[in-house]
């Protein structure tokens, strides 16, 4: 059974929590949840700031124009511009958090 510790929670904005069992986390970002591997985090944050530095500059902040694409065929993620910044700092304030609670693990 899955015992999860916060790396991240806004009311506003969502969630990730580590599973200190399986090492799995979990994503929550508005009606989005995802489950993936330490890997497949790294990897999902990554793939979100290549999107967002890829954008226009002079995009809308509210149109919600930008797919970020899925390893399931045919599901896309749709954000504008100011979930996108909102989704990746969300993902870099957890990734932090995570750094810092595994440094920690040294002592």
């Amino acid at each position: 059974m899955c015992q999860y510790q916060t790396l991240f929670h806004s009311d506003n904005t969502g969630y990730v929590v580590r599973c200190n069992e399986c090492d799995k986390l979990q994503i929550g970002y508005g009606n989005i949840m995802l489950t993936v591997n330490q890997e497949g985090f790294a990897a999902f944050h990554w793939w979100l700031k290549h999107i967002r530095d890829e954008q226009d500059p002079g995009i809308k902040e509210t149109l919600r124009c930008i797919t970020i694409p899925t390893p399931c065929e045919g599901v896309k993620l749709l954000l504008s511009m100011r979930e996108l910044q909102e989704f990746e700092q969300m993902l870099e304030d957890a990734d932090t958090e995570m750094r810092s609670i595994d440094i920690m693990k040294l002592f």
